[in-house]
């Protein structure tokens, strides 16, 4: 190596070591709440992949690569990598992947009663219903409708020995991942009149063999006849609103689509897919795979030839015990589909080797599968098929979708459940406990990590933040106590401490701490910015610390970025 390179490389170190982090460098008259707009492109093509290869390649291939490769493993020996869709707080901004609600504000079961693409009225129009299409194979049939305003849906059915399971399932767990912020399709579940179903001359269907064939009265009429009327002949059904702009096929939970130019962070690494565990886990979604996803290509205006795409989450029959068209077997979401661990243990153990999630018991009711909360541990939660994102996610990562979580309450959660109509005495009441149960057991895993102080509120020179552990009911404010500590935080200097203290509330004003540092002589027009550090100490151990960097501006304060510690 030359002379010239050697100092060209220790130049190049130098300069990212005393390069301002973030927060300094970065607007700070916004809280970054938004990306930047999509740059409107031509529509991509559509893509078909493999599901059953996807499978093999995340659940076989992939794991076996990665348990042999020493970056892997070094990288999690590191706390792994930053997530890149980030703001300065760590938060996710509204995006084409994403949109903050609960997240933002205090999200409400009224919220729910809005059209979830924010086009036309909830449910489908009264009057008569267009058969488009149907769905005459598989274990699940159905068809697509047109209303009389012009909507159109995808009619899905239960299957004839297990009413309102998937139906259910579905529309509680669309309700919950709207309120958490992720792009869902419009699901309502709807009894309706067979009567008002009229199939149009031009409708199709596909057959065992993939060709396009008529769909006629004789199908439907030996679809229907397999469901279970109520007692005025009326057939409960979940109607999902096909979702806006072209439907493109679904994406990958990691890389990105080479033909979306506004797709240039891999999947892998966005905070929105990473912490998507979470909620996963909490509604034991274990088919959160690539096949349950959708990019729509939406055009700025009705037959423009440029647009952006959208991704949706699709697809949650599988979710809270159901299966789809029966309930989960026991090990779903404890053990992948192919768990090379549990094949290990088994092997070692000559066959004597017992599963924790044997224990596991199917719920007393015929609406509801295997959903439970006694046996559920967060940090043994699996889906079916690893999930690259999911591999990916931090403390950082995990933390943020915790941080909603727990913002999303109890009656919301009642709220969603009760959008499920279940019939069966007693089966609305159980999924709400367990929902809440599970709730509970994710965040006092994930908060046992870091210190949930968020949300950071500055009005003048008085700073507050939002315990979520408080908010979520998981501690009493009577009985927190919180340190704190706020220095000068110069660029190239020592950083004086302003002074440091206990309170009974993660609020303070700093005007008097700040009026001290000045008759001192502390110059905050050139070094303007200060750190406020807060931390728990608890049966004498120190916690991890939350520090909120703020800058000093026209008399006040303005808060620029927000860092915390895990333990």
């Amino acid at each position: 190596m030359s002379a010239q390179v050697r100092t060209a490389g220790l130049l190049l170190i130098s300069l990212a070591a005393c390069a301002a982090p973030r927060w300094r460098t970065a607007p700070h008259d916004r809280l970054f709440q938004r990306a930047p707009r999509p740059r409107p492109h031509p529509a991509p093509a559509p893509r078909s992949p493999s599901e059953w290869w996807d499978a093999a390649r995340q659940g076989g291939i992939r794991p076996v690569a990665e348990a042999i490769s020493p970056g892997r493993h070094l990288r999690r020996l590191t706390g792994g990598t930053t997530a890149r869709d980030v703001n300065a707080f760590g938060q996710v901004p509204d995006s084409s992947w994403f949109e903050n609600r609960a997240g933002r504000r205090a999200f409400t079961p009224a919220d729910f009663g809005r059209p979830f693409c924010g086009c036309g009225v909830p449910g489908p129009a009264p009057g008569p219903l267009l058969v488009l299409s149907g769905k005459t194979e598989g274990a699940t049939p159905g068809f697509v409708v047109r209303d009389s305003a012009g909507a159109v849906w995808l009619v899905k059915f239960d299957a004839p020995a297990f009413p309102e399971l998937a139906s259910g399932a579905e529309a509680t767990s669309t309700r919950l991942l709207f309120a958490a912020g992720y792009h869902v399709p419009e699901n309502h579940v709807v009894t309706f009149d067979p009567r008002r179903l009229r199939i149009l001359p031009r409708a199709t269907s596909v057959d065992d063999y993939n060709r396009t064939i008529p769909f006629t009265r004789r199908d439907m009429t030996g679809m229907l006849h397999l469901l279970n009327p109520d007692p005025d002949g009326g057939v409960r059904a979940l109607f999902s609103r096909i979702v806006p702009g072209r439907p493109l096929g679904p994406f990958a939970f990691s890389g990105v689509r080479p033909d979306d130019p506004n797709d240039r962070i891999p999947h892998q690494h966005r905070r929105s897919l990473r912490g998507l565990w979470v909620f996963a886990a909490w509604l034991n979604h274990t088919e959160a795979w690539q096949e349950n996803t959708l990019d729509s290509f939406v055009p700025r205006r009705p037959g423009a030839h440029l647009g952006h795409v959208v991704h949706y989450l699709v697809d949650f029959n599988a979710t809270l015990g159901a299966g789809g068209i029966d309930p989960r077997t026991a090990n779903s979401g404890y053990s992948f589909w192919i768990d090379w661990a549990t094949v290990g243990k088994r092997l070692g153990a000559l066959g004597l080797y017992y599963p924790y999630w044997l224990a596991v018991q199917k719920s007393p009711y015929r609406a509801v599968g295997v959903f439970e909360a006694r046996v559920f541990d967060p940090a043994r939660w699996r889906p079916d098929v690893p999930n690259p994102a999911f591999d990916e996610a931090t403390i950082d990562d995990s933390y943020w979708a915790a941080s909603i979580l727990a913002q999303i309450s109890p009656e919301v959660v009642r709220a969603a459940v009760r959008e499920a109509r279940f019939t069966e005495p007693g089966a609305g009441s159980y999924v709400a406990r367990v929902l809440l149960a599970r709730r509970e057991k994710l965040l006092r895993h994930i908060f046992g990590k870091v210190l949930a102080l968020d949300r950071p509120r500055v009005e003048g020179t008085r700073v507050s933040l939002v315990d979520l552990e408080v908010q979520a009911g998981l501690a009493r404010a009577k009985r927190r106590c919180y340190q704190w500590q706020a220095r000068w935080d110069r660029q190239g200097a020592r950083d004086p401490e302003l002074g440091r203290g206990v309170a009974a509330r993660p609020a303070l004003d700093l005007a008097p701490l700040l009026a001290r540092a000045r008759r001192r002589g502390a110059a905050f027009d050139q070094d303007p910015f200060l750190t406020l550090s807060w931390w728990r100490v608890d049966d004498g151990v120190v916690g991890p610390r939350v520090e909120l960097h703020l800058r000093a501006a026209c008399g006040g304060l303005v808060p620029v970025g927000l860092e915390r510690q895990s333990r």
